[in-house]
C-alpha cells in the first residue's frame, strides 16, 4: 500500500507542466531605448520577428526584414513598460535582450535612476550593450541590416564580432555600467550611434543603417560631453580591445604623392605612474603590431616604423587633450592612483593639480614590420635593411 501511495505521488508532481507558453506565443524583446521628454520616460521595446528567423534558418529571407516596436510613456521606466503590455496583446519575454539605447536626455539628468530601475527589474538580463544617441530611438530601431538579415545580426548587437574588421569604441554592457557607475575617479565611455542612409543602397534606394560616431564620457553619474570617432582616433587605436586600425600614409617623391596603407593589429596599452624626488610622473607604454597592406613602390622598415610612431603617438596625445578639455581621463589616470596610490591621490584632490601627461612620455614599440605585398616581401630582411 505504502509503495502504491508514494508512485501516486510521483506521478502527480510530473505531470505539473500544464502553464508552460509555448515559445510561438509569447513576444521575444531583443532592444529596448529610454528617453525622457516632457518629464516623462520613452520606452521602446523592440522585438524579434520567427518569420524572419525561420526564413533564415532555411537560408536567406527575399524580403526586406519586418521590425516590430511597441512605445510607452509613463512617469516611471516600469510604468512606461506596462502600457506597452496593454497594447502587445501576448507576453513579453525579455531573455533575448542584447542592446540598451539610452537618448542623450536619459544621459544628461537620469541615468543613475535608469539604470537602477532595469537592475531591479528581475526580468531583464544585464548583458546587453549600451549606447547612447541622440536621435529617436524608433528611428535606431528601425534602420536596416544589408542582404535582408535580421536586426540581430547588426553590428550594434554584436560589436565585438566586427572589432575584428575595423575597430570601435570598446562595446559597454549593461552590467560594466553598472559596475562603474558610481565609481567617482572612473571615465566612462558609453559609445554613441547614429543613422546614416547615405553608405548602403537597395537597388537606387537608399538604406538607413545604424552606425558608431564616438562616445559620450561620463564621470560617475555625471555626463561630461561628447567626443567624434576623430577625436577619439588615438584612443581607438591602442586601447587593448581593439583588434585593427587601418591608417595611411602619405610620400612625396620627386613632386608626386604616394599613399602607404598600413594596417595596425592587436595593440597592448600600459599606463607608466612613477614617483620619484621630483614628483609623479605619468606615461604610456604601447606595443603594437603593423603590417604593410598596400604601396605602389618599395620602402624602407626604418623610415616607415618612425613615421608609424610618430603617428600613434601625436593621435594619442591629440585623444588624451581632448578628454581633459571636457574633464574626462580616458587613460584611467586618476583611476589607477585613487586605486594603488591613495594618499598622493588625495593630495592631487586637495590642490587640484592632477599630473600632466606629457606627449614624449608615450612610448610606442612596433612589432617587425611586415608586408603582403609582393612589393616589400621581407621587408624587416637584414638585406632590406641596409638599403
Amino acid at each position: 500500500m505504502r509503495k502504491f501511495l508514494t508512485i501516486i505521488c510521483i506521478l502527480s508532481v510530473l505531470t505539473g507542466c500544464t502553464k508552460i507558453n509555448e515559445i510561438q506565443f509569447q513576444s521575444y524583446a531583443v532592444g529596448i531605448g529610454i528617453d525622457y521628454q516632457n518629464d516623462e520616460y520613452h520606452v521602446v521595446l523592440q522585438f524579434l520577428d520567427f518569420s524572419n528567423v525561420a526564413k533564415m534558418d532555411q537560408g536567406k529571407s527575399d524580403e526586406s526584414s519586418p521590425v516590430w516596436i511597441g512605445e510607452g510613456k509613463g512617469k516611471t521606466v516600469e510604468d512606461a513598460i506596462i502600457k506597452i503590455y496593454h497594447g502587445i496583446q501576448i507576453p513579453v519575454n525579455y531573455d533575448q535582450i542584447s542592446v540598451f539605447v539610452f537618448g542623450k536626455s536619459v544621459l544628461e539628468n537620469r541615468l543613475s535612476k535608469t539604470v537602477e530601475a532595469l537592475d531591479t527589474n528581475f526580468n531583464i538580463r544585464l548583458t546587453g550593450w549600451v549606447y547612447g544617441t541622440e536621435e529617436p530611438v524608433e528611428k535606431i530601431f528601425t534602420t536596416k541590416v544589408p542582404f535582408n538579415y535580421a536586426y540581430t545580426n547588426a553590428r550594434i548587437v554584436q560589436p565585438e564580432y566586427m572589432q575584428q574588421q575595423d575597430s570601435s569604441i570598446p562595446a559597454l554592457s549593461l552590467q560594466g555600467l553598472v559596475y562603474q557607475l558610481h565609481e567617482k575617479t572612473k571615465t566612462i565611455l558609453v559609445p554613441s550611434i547614429s543613422t546614416n542612409d547615405a553608405i548602403m543602397n537597395h537597388d537606387k534606394d537608399k538604406l538607413p543603417v545604424t552606425i558608431f560616431n564616438g562616445a559620450y564620457l561620463m564621470k560617475g553619474t555625471k555626463l561630461n560631453g561628447h567626443l567624434n570617432e576623430k577625436d577619439l582616433k588615438g584612443f581607438i587605436r591602442v586601447n587593448n580591445k581593439s583588434v585593427r586600425s587601418p591608417v595611411i600614409f602619405s610620400d612625396r617623391d620627386a613632386g608626386k604623392e604616394e599613399f602607404v596603407q598600413i594596417e595596425l593589429l592587436n595593440p597592448k596599452i600600459k599606463r607608466m605612474v612613477n614617483k620619484d624626488q621630483n614628483g609623479i610622473q605619468i606615461g604610456l607604454d604601447i606595443k603594437i603590431s603593423a603590417i604593410v597592406r598596400e604601396s605602389s613602390k618599395e620602402i624602407l622598415s626604418p623610415t616607415i616604423k618612425r613615421q608609424i610612431k610618430e603617428e600613434i603617438r601625436k593621435e594619442v596625445y591629440d585623444a588624451y587633450l581632448k578628454s581633459q578639455k571636457i574633464g574626462g581621463d580616458i587613460y584611467q589616470f586618476e583611476d589607477y592612483m585613487y586605486r594603488f596610490m591613495h594618499d598622493d591621490w588625495k593630495s592631487f584632490q586637495t590642490s587640484g593639480k592632477f599630473p600632466i601627461l606629457n606627449k614624449k612620455d608615450i612610448h610606442v614599440d612596433i612589432a617587425p614590420l611586415k608586408s603582403i605585398n609582393r612589393i616589400n616581401a621581407g621587408i624587416d630582411t637584414p638585406r632590406n635593411n641596409r638599403k
